[in-house]
């Protein structure tokens, strides 16, 4: 914490010193004005946790000065004591008080009695600051907890989800292997086993990465794509493009749902991804060829409750995108491609 700021006003500057010098055991900052005028130029770029000024000043007097300071928000709860020996009589201490004084002091100033009431209004300062600082801190702690709260919601959507889409096609595929004895249908059960515990390995090292630390880290867009595309043996991919991007273990998850939505609702054969760095930016373009998405629904998409067709398919697969895509400070957008198909648009934070 800065130390705090004490503003003496008065037009002799040998009272300053004065004033200073009796008020040397405080650790402070003193400022100094030596007219009504410049001292409200100091409250511009300071914030001060007392005034001290002078009444009889020429041009502009202390009571002047205190009445236009407490016109303005940024000064108007500044405490002020007022110093004088020339207006000391009740009448001018009542009027100092009226301006906005919180205190009079007359002089010849008693030594003790300016420390003391200088004493009591820095104390009332501290505890000010150090209140605002623990609010502060109380705010900065609820938005962590806030954030680590999504991030775990987020997490335990990603394996319910995926995990779910995993062992129904384990399902299908063990039920078809039982009728045919097909040991290709068998091998290609067992690699959704082992994407399944790759996954919940994964959301397990994301839960750790949130539990210790806030940032992103940079990611190899590339490396992560070819191992999801190595899952689609049966689709076309074309890969443009290359970056590294700041994300974290759920980037997987995000491609991993555009991509099975296009080949299992969007009935798509091909894919291709064209990744483009702009400067600090990354886009990536992940376009099908396959039937689509409406119009009328392409707002809705990435909503948590979102619906679509006879089947009632949810829109949980892509909430899960969008909010991975907010936490990576990016976006998520979605277009009609041309001919057919549609094109996710992503863009992250580019590392390289």
């Amino acid at each position: 914490m800065e130390k705090p700021k004490i503003l003496i006003v008065d037009d002799k500057l040998a009272n300053i010193i004065s004033m200073e010098t009796l008020l040397n055991e405080f650790k402070v900052e003193f400022i100094r004005a030596q007219s009504g005028q410049e001292a409200l130029r100091c409250t511009l770029d300071n914030e001060f946790a007392l005034i001290l000024i002078d009444v009889h000043m020429p041009n502009m007097d202390g009571y002047e000065t205190i009445e236009l300071l407490r016109q303005v928000e940024k000064t108007k709860y500044i405490p002020v004591i007022f110093v004088s020996a020339v207006y000391s009589s009740d009448f001018y201490q009542i009027k100092g008080i009226k301006s906005g004084a919180v205190d009079f002091i007359v002089k010849p100033i008693k030594p003790e009695v300016l420390i003391g009431k200088v004493q009591i209004f820095l104390d009332i300062y501290l505890q000010k600051k150090n209140l605002e600082i623990e609010i502060e801190l109380r705010k900065h702690i609820e938005k962590v907890l806030e954030a680590h709260k999504n991030h775990l919601e987020l997490i335990n959507q990603i394996l319910r989800h995926d995990l779910l889409n995993n062992l129904t096609v384990i399902k299908s595929g063990f039920r078809l292997f039982k009728e045919n004895q097909n040991i290709e249908i068998f091998d290609e059960s067992y690699e959704y086993i082992e994407k399944s515990v790759t996954l919940i390995n994964r959301m397990k090292q994301l839960e750790n990465f949130i539990g210790t630390r806030k940032d992103l880290l940079p990611i190899n867009l590339n490396k992560h794509l070819n191992e999801i595309i190595s899952k689609y043996k049966k689709i076309d991919f074309q890969i443009n493009g290359s970056s590294h991007i700041l994300a974290d273990e759920a980037i997987e998850s995000v491609f991993d749902n555009i991509i099975r939505n296009a080949v299992v609702h969007g009935r798509t054969e091909r894919i291709i991804i064209d990744i483009h760095k702009m400067g600090r930016k990354c886009e990536v373009r992940i376009a099908d060829e396959g039937k689509g998405i409406p119009d009328n629904i392409q707002g809705k998409i990435f909503n948590k409750d979102f619906q679509f067709g006879k089947m009632g398919h949810t829109g949980i697969g892509l909430y899960i995108v969008k909010s991975a895509m907010d936490r990576y400070g990016g976006s998520i957008s979605v277009k009609n491609n041309e001919p057919k198909g549609a094109v996710f648009i992503l863009e992250f934070l580019n590392v390289g």
